[in-house]
């Protein structure tokens, strides 16, 4: 009743002048909590108090005042409840527990309350840990709720967040089931916590919930193994950051709320938990609150930048009522200043997000906090021995750290901190004057990581190399600012040097186009001395990115990587793929001859990588010994991603000639499958339904098509949709279904021409003809003349010959046979033959129109046309004027 009564005065307070209780009725609350006496009168003088002992003597058993009439003894046990039909409770059998429903809405945890009710059923004890904010004791509540209804003995929340002695928490809990006694006497035979609940309880199953022992684990700790071996129909949930470590416990890991995606609209955010706690929770304060396509990018923004927790999700909703999303997106890296409109109502702790984590900090130990402190310097969480090596930190430290839930570790076995919990522990680690020192520390242990990984990228063990590069991509992007923006030239081009040749077998073109760019500005033209090659490798890697783009003469580009690599062969052994960049950039700008002979050199050296390599680009990748030469190479280093590019270059050249090409397309799928990284995957399964695809066997290629679009998710980076999209396109055309071709040509065009323009000239052409098929014929010829027009899309050493039948397949559709006759001559002559599917059905349809004869002597004239005549006829294609030729 006294509980009652002061919450009652709590929430008036609260809810009509907006003040919080004053100390008086605070100490009378944690009083009450304790077991703790209300104060008696004083007794007359000279007169025994009654019930009082001889002097000295304890005060075991103190005899209280009678309570007035109507007013219940709050230090007495409660009188038996009559039962219906007239007769009393059975003695001992607790009744209605006193867990009481939330005010707000129980949003996002049903998959973690269902599980946690199914473990109830099967274990005595259980503890929900996880960092503060995680939602523990909302979720330990919503289970007590459902577990009342049930349970003979009720559901009773202990509140122990107001208790600081470790002593008071037998009598919190004794208070809690209505048990109140003297807690000093509790240790005397007949008088222990468990017994006392036992004999209360009666058998009766019912469940205990121990709210905030992180900061009483011992004591918990003890009382739950006491009580839990004394009364057997009894179960404990507790709520903590770190177990309370005794036998039996089965822990309930509570993870942050699942969070939306960049780039998700507004129908699928609401799928997260995280966006439909932040909707809930904003629509409280601001009803007027909604989720759209103006604001759906900043509220997935703040969940993802607050890691899904719940308490600071619920602050950040609060801050809604007086602040747009975007402009709290836009600020919520001060989070700290920022979210602290909590419930007057809640715990001084839970008002702020600073004081949540201040909380957890507190409670750590001088190391701890300075190895948690150190700990944050890594963006990307952290394997045993990185921690080690960094941040001098011992095993057994950091284990207490994640016990603590400062720290997560994954199934992938590296830790990782909240980015609210390591945002705390920057600040401290700047406090104590170290952060420099040691984001240093770091960047040169990723330099040496990397460098240390660029020779085993290029054999069987690259899986394993690869996953170690790719975990700590946060951690090189966090090195490199560090490096670049404290204009360390060294350790910039050392560590972007080594990475750039990841990122060109494995990564997304996004952190090269990013990073090298800034290296080069930072170190300007000239290599800096003994860093010709790491150099060269940032600059190469740099204009590759730019290809398509590069506005001066390409043939300055490639004479400038000759002088790199020169330089750089001057102070030592270069990276194999230099060299095969300076073929194909002279390839690229028309030194055919020069790179041809560089290519044949390089095929005769002692590294087998480099003379694969280099097999594999000979002849543009028409010669079918070179390829096969190529392919055995790759297999023999276990370089996966050679032995791919080298197996597909190998299927369509036999594809081209008509040849079987399944066992080919059966070790692609096998080799690309063994890959750690998904997206490769998506690309190589996309090329290869591709080639499938102009064999003919369009079954074949639906089903490699299905096999990649099976690992696409919402986090797949839209250059690998953009390819997978191609391949849609493809086989959507060949099948006739020209809506869904030309909508997945759309898509990969619009990302083509931001990241990879030197690829949109062949979707183009595939795109004009997916239109003309449709019956855009005007459209069509459009976009094969912006192909043609475009020297970006089409650059130097780019193949015509698809563009060219591009044309004649619109002038056959426009009825004029005879100049499509020419184009067809010019597109499926010489090394870069057009033989697709569609074209060499267009050949034979013009073939049957003129004759044979006819068509004969039109294709020879086109095949001998000069280039600028061909780019004549085809540019004047459609234009209502018919070929007419003697």
């Amino acid at each position: 009743d006294a509980l009652a009564l002061v919450e009652r005065a709590r929430r008036t307070l609260a809810d009509h002048l907006g003040v919080d209780r004053g100390p008086d009725l605070r100490a009378a609350h944690l009083a009450v909590l304790k077991g703790e006496h209300p104060v008696r009168p004083a007794a007359p003088t000279g007169a025994p108090r009654p019930g009082a002992l001889r002097p000295g003597a304890p005060d075991l058993h103190p005899v209280r005042p009678a309570a007035p009439t109507g007013v219940p003894d709050l230090g007495r046990t409660p009188a038996p409840v009559a039962e219906p039909g007239g007769g009393q409770a059975r003695k001992g059998a607790a009744r209605g527990g006193n867990v009481r429903a939330p005010l707000t809405g129980f949003v996002g945890r049903d998959a973690e309350l269902a599980d946690l009710l199914t473990l109830l059923g099967t274990t005595r004890l259980a503890t929900i840990v996880g960092p503060g904010g995680a939602g523990k004791t909302r979720l330990a509540t919503e289970a007590a709720l459902r577990e009342n209804a049930r349970l003979p003995g009720g559901a009773w929340l202990v509140e122990l967040a107001p208790v600081t002695d470790p002593a008071d928490v037998p009598g919190v809990l004794l208070s809690t089931l209505g048990l109140r006694t003297d807690h000093r006497a509790l240790g005397l035979p007949g008088e222990s916590p468990e017994a006392r609940i036992a004999e209360h309880l009666g058998g009766a199953p019912a469940l205990i919930v121990l709210d905030n022992c992180e900061h009483l684990v011992a004591a918990a700790a003890a009382l739950s193994e006491r009580v839990l071996a004394t009364a057997p129909g009894l179960r404990v949930l507790a709520t903590s950051r770190e177990p309370l470590n005794v036998p039996g416990e089965r822990l309930v890991p509570l993870p942050p709320l699942l969070l939306p995606p960049e780039g998700v609209d507004a129908a699928a955010a609401t799928a997260y938990p995280s966006v439909r706690l932040l909707i809930d929770r904003a629509t409280a304060v601001r009803p007027s609150f909604r989720l759209d396509a103006g604001n759906v990018a900043a509220v997935s923004a703040i969940c993802r930048r607050l890691d899904g927790m719940p308490l600071a999700i619920e602050l950040a909703a609060a801050r809604l009522r007086t602040m747009t999303a975007g402009r709290l997106a836009e600020r919520i890296d001060d989070r700290f200043r920022l979210l602290t409109g909590g419930s007057r109502t809640a715990l001084p702790r839970q008002q702020t997000l600073r004081a949540v984590v201040e909380w957890s900090w507190d409670l750590l130990t001088a190391e701890e906090q300075r190895l948690a402190a150190r700990f944050a310097v890594f963006a990307g969480g952290a394997t045993l021995e990185t921690v080690e090596a960094v941040c001098d930190g011992d095993p057994g430290v950091l284990g207490a750290l994640a016990d603590k839930s400062l720290v997560q570790m994954g199934d992938d076995g590296r830790y990782r901190m909240l980015e609210t919990i390591r945002a705390f522990a920057l600040e401290r680690l700047a406090e104590a004057g170290e952060e420099i020192a040691l984001r240093r520390r770091l960047a040169v242990h990723l330099r040496d990581l990397a460098e240390a990984a660029v020779p085993w990228l290029r054999r069987a063990e690259q899986l394993e190399w690869q996953a170690r590069i790719a975990a700590e991509r946060d951690n090189f992007s966090q090195a490199l600012h560090f490096a670049i923006d404290r204009r360390d030239v060294e350790l910039s081009v050392r560590l972007c040097g080594a990475l750039v040749w990841y990122w060109v077998l494995f990564g997304s073109r996004e952190e090269p186009t990013q990073w090298t760019a800034q290296v080069v500005a930072l170190v300007g033209d000239k290599p800096p001395d003994g860093l010709a090659g790491a150099y060269a490798g940032v600059w190469f890697t740099h204009q590759a990115m730019r290809l398509g783009r590069i506005t001066t003469d390409l043939t300055q580009v490639t004479r400038k990587l000759d002088e790199l690599v020169e330089s750089a062969l001057a102070e030592g052994p270069i990276h194999p793929m230099l060299p095969i960049g300076q073929a194909v950039l002279a390839l690229m700008c028309g030194r055919v001859e020069y790179a041809e002979a560089l290519l044949d050199r390089l095929a005769g050296d002692d590294d087998v990588w480099l003379a694969s390599s280099a097999l594999m680009l000979a002849e543009r990748g028409r010669s079918e010994d070179k390829l096969e030469r190529a392919a055995a190479g790759f297999r023999s280093v276990g370089d996966r991603w050679g032995l791919s590019e080298a197996l597909l270059s190998l299927a369509a050249v036999r594809a081209a000639d008509g040849r079987p090409v399944a066992d080919l397309l059966a070790e692609i799928r096998e080799v690309a499958g063994a890959w750690g990284d998904p997206n490769d995957s998506i690309v190589t399964l996309s090329r290869v339904a591709v080639v499938r695809a102009q064999t003919g066997d369009l079954d074949g290629a639906a089903a490699d098509l299905d096999r990649a679009g099976a690992a696409l998710n919402d986090g797949v980076p839209v250059e690998t949709l953009a390819h997978f999209k191609v391949a849609e396109g493809l086989i959507r055309y060949y099948h006739g279904e020209f809506a869904a071709s030309l909508a997945a040509y759309r898509m990969a065009m619009e990302v083509f021409s931001d990241t990879v323009p030197d690829l949109l000239g062949s979707v183009r052409t595939h795109y004009g003809r997916a239109l003309v098929a449709a019956g855009d014929l005007a459209g069509g010829l459009a976009q094969h003349r912006i192909a043609l027009a475009d020297e970006r899309t089409v650059p130097h050493g780019f193949p015509l010959s698809g563009v060219f039948s591009g044309f004649a397949l619109a002038a056959l559709e426009g009825g004029d046979t005879e100049r499509a006759a020419l184009l067809f001559g010019a597109a499926t002559s010489g090394d870069d033959a057009d033989l697709a599917v569609d074209t060499l059905a267009g050949v034979a349809r013009v073939r049957t129109a003129l004759g044979a004869a006819r068509y004969a002597d039109l294709h020879a004239r086109g095949a001998a046309m000069s280039e600028e005549e061909l780019r004549d006829l085809a540019r004047t294609t459609g234009e209502d004027q018919r070929t007419r030729l003697s």
